[in-house]
């Protein structure tokens, strides 16, 4: 895995600048959709349920996007 990991950075870095910045906020909207969805898995598996127009927008305010 760290090899891999290694690999990918390498990659990256030969990417221009602008598709750095492409790729960074591909990466950082990915991260920020699993950390949604799993806050959202686990407040179902507790049995609570807040309307997907709610919770969205409380996520994004908090972390950024």
């Amino acid at each position: 895995m760290n090899q891999t990991l290694r690999n990918a950075i390498r990659a990256a870095e030969a990417l221009s600048e602008a598709d750095q910045e492409e790729l960074g906020r591909a990466l950082m909207d990915m991260a920020l959709r699993k950390k949604i969805d799993a806050h959202l898995a686990a407040a179902e598996a507790r049995g609570g349920a807040k309307p997907h127009e709610e919770v969205v927008p409380a996520f994004r305010a908090r972390y950024g996007k």
